[in-house]
Parts: C-alpha cells; sequence; structure tokens
C-alpha cells in the first residue's frame, strides 16, 4: 500500500546522564524517529524522512526492517548520526549536550525538498515535523503542502530562552506562532513551554488551554509531563492521564515526540480529538516501557493498544461529559 504518514526531520542518538554523574547505555531517539515509532502502533503505512549517518542502518535502520518501515526516504549525508546526552531537570524539562557540534546537527535537517520527494507516488495525508520559527523554511513547506494536500502536524522547537535569543517579546513569538500556523495545521506543545510562552504558571491548565484556544490553530496536542496530556480543539478541552501498558516509566525520553506523531496519525486519519489524545498517551507508555523506541510491534502488541484506545476512549468521554 501507498504511504499515508511521514515522520519528518532529525534522528539522534541519546545517553542519558543520571543525577548521580554516571551513565546509560546509547539508544536509538530524536524527534523524527520517535514520532515514527508512535505512528507505527496505529498504521503501518507510514515512513521516515530524515538526512542521517551512515552508522544508522545497523540500529535505526534494522529497527525499521523489523517494524516493516521502509527506508526510502533516508539519505545517508555523513558518517555518524547526531548525538547527544540528556540530562535531566527536576521539572521533567531536560537540558541536551551535543556530542558533535550545531553544523553536523544543522547539515543533517530535514529539508522541505527532502519531503517534496518523499511524497512522489505516495498518497501522504499528513506529516509530523519538529521546527522551529523560520517563515522561509514554512513557506516552502505550504508550497510542498499544497501540492500534495496532506495536514501538517507541528511540534516546536521552543526552549525558555527562544526570545532571549531571538531578542523577541513573548507577543512577537506569539505572533511569529500565529504566522507558522497559516502553514501548519495542528501543533504540540508542553506545559514549561506553554508556562514560559503565555507565562503561566505550568498548573493552571485552564488558563494556558484558554490561551492555546484563542489561537487560529485547528488541533492542540498539550502535553501536560507525567500526568498526561490534552486534545484541545477551538471549544472543547479533552484530558487523558498517562497510561503505562507495561508498568511504571523506564524512560520518559521521546515521549513528547512520539504522542505527537501518534497524534498525527489519529487527529488526520479523521479520530474523535478524545480518541487522538488517548492513542497519544498510548503509544508514550509503550515508549516509556524502556530505553529507546519500543522494540517491535507485534499483532499481540498492536491489539492490545486497540484495546486499551477503546477503554479509555470511554473514561475521558465519560469525564468530559461529567458521568
Amino acid at each position: 500500500m501507498a504511504i499515508e504518514y511521514l515522520a519528518c526531520g532529525n534522528i539522534m542518538s541519546d545517553q542519558i546522564e543520571f543525577l548521580d554523574g554516571t551513565f546509560s547505555e546509547l539508544n536509538m531517539g530524536g524527534p523524527a524517529f520517535y514520532a515514527l515509532s508512535g505512528m507505527r502502533l496505529w498504521d503501518p503505512n507510514c515512513k521516515l524522512v530524515c538526512r542521517t549517518g551512515a552508522d544508522y542502518a545497523g540500529t535505526y535502520g534494522k529497527w525499521m526492517d523489523d517494524n516493516g518501515v521502509p527506508r526510502t526516504s533516508v539519505k545517508v549525508d555523513l558518517e555518524n548520526c547526531t548525538t547527544f546526552i540528556l540530562k535531566y531537570n527536576p521539572d521533567e524539562s531536560f537540558t541536551p549536550r551535543p556530542k558533535f557540534s550545531g553544523e553536523h546537527l544543522g547539515y543533517l535537517k530535514t529539508h522541505p525538498e527532502d519531503i517534496d520527494e518523499a511524497c512522489q507516488g505516495e498518497a501522504v495525508k499528513g506529516m509530523y515535523m519538529a521546527h522551529n520559527l523560520d517563515p522561509v523554511i514554512w513557506a516552502k513547506l505550504g508550497e510542498v503542502k499544497k501540492k500534495y494536500g496532506f495536514k501538517i502536524m507541528w511540534e516546536i522547537e521552543y526552549a525558555s530562552a527562544l526570545r532571549e535569543r531571538m531578542g523577541l517579546s513573548r507577543e512577537e513569538v506569539l505572533e511569529k506562532i500565529r504566522k507558522v500556523m497559516e502553514v501548519a495545521d495542528a501543533w504540540s506543545i508542553n506545559w514549561n513551554e506553554a508556562s514560559d510562552l503565555f507565562d503561566i504558571p505550568r498548573e493552571n491548565d485552564e488558563a494556558i488551554i484558554a490561551e492555546i484556544q484563542k489561537l487560529p490553530v485547528e488541533f492542540t496536542l498539550y502535553r501536560v509531563g507525567t500526568r498526561g496530556a490534552y486534545a484541545v480543539t477551538p471549544d472543547a478541552a479533552y484530558f487523558c492521564e498517562s497510561i503505562d501498558p507495561f508498568g511504571p516509566s523506564v524512560d520518559p525520553t521521546g515521549c513528547g515526540n512520539n504522542s505527537t506523531g501518534a497524534a498525527m496519525q489519529s487527529w488526520v486519519a479523521g479520530d474523535h480529538p478524545a480518541m487522538t489524545v488517548v492513542k497519544a498517551c498510548i503509544s508514550s507508555g509503550f515508549n516509556a516501557a524502556q530505553r529507546g523506541p519500543f522494540p517491535l510491534y507485534t499483532k499481540e502488541k498492536v491489539a492490545l493498544a486497540q484495546n486499551l484506545a477503546q477503554e479509555y476512549f470511554e473514561k475521558v468521554m465519560a469525564r468530559h461529559e461529567g458521568k
């Protein structure tokens, strides 16, 4: 069957720095790869669009082969994959430290032209991309979107230092976000990012959601850390708690990317917003069950996810309706 969903952007191997100064083993990761894993749980008709290092083949490439994901839109442009050391902070955020240079990361960014090429001969309905606010990139993405008619799920690359780096006020950053939303149909943001963006305490869900609903976007996945996530539309918000199908979380790395990829697939496929946030939280739970992406989506694991989705959808709807 033709590919319907794209995970676009960097893959990055991650190594966790623990509080005691020790380090984990090197694990597969990166926004696009975690998003790919999130959407693959729900639909096999997806693929990765990225530029990477030749050493991806024995790890990322093997995962793709095992899970039936084609490598056709992976371009090998350097010797090594991008690698980051991740040090977690008490507020659930993390500080990334690159093993290679910023130039290395920038060189391997996915370009709109790569996405255009990946769409050729396919039946693409939706794409995920983590990116910043650059208007030239988004103008080019808008042309590709217009050419093929797909929807875009944007995960904002936002950091607390964004305004300082760009020398912009909050309102100026918000105006840039609104411009991106002229191209992106849906987006994903976490509570630390939203708290900084709107200058509202992150625990104040109601106030932050009210600000999100003022933005010109069809759908928002609003992620609230280990508590879970909200599906936010212009006139409603549906909350789903964290779902851990295999017990307590082992590693939260990539859960935001993973849940956003799952949300993109679900939302573009036409699911109810409540089902979309449920599927996002289930994918996140699969992702948190080990370091790195979930290793293999067997028929049994997919069936487990589908059963959980129906169970939690009913819970979310009942809570939303006050039952």
